[in-house]
């Protein structure tokens, strides 16, 4: 996932799931555990559980109106 450059500016773990998520598309579908992976390389201090970033990401998502695809087990 690419990752714009509005993660410099980012210090919660919500406003790097926000800047992760504007690379994706309008209605594009974006991957649990990609962006889990991509907040985590950005924000390796980061103390919140995959559990919490994807309730952040679920919620994110559907604000920047994109769909979430559920795969972190897969």
């Amino acid at each position: 996932m690419d990752v714009q450059a509005d993660y410099r500016r980012a210090s919660t773990a919500r406003e790097l799931v926000h800047a992760a998520l504007l690379s994706a598309p309008f209605a594009e579908t974006v991957s649990i555990k990609e962006t889990i992976a991509a907040v985590r390389r950005l924000g390796p201090g980061l103390r919140e559980s995959d559990c919490q970033l994807t309730e952040c990401i679920m919620y994110e998502a559907i604000l920047l109106g994109r769909f979430v695809a559920f795969d972190i087990h897969e």
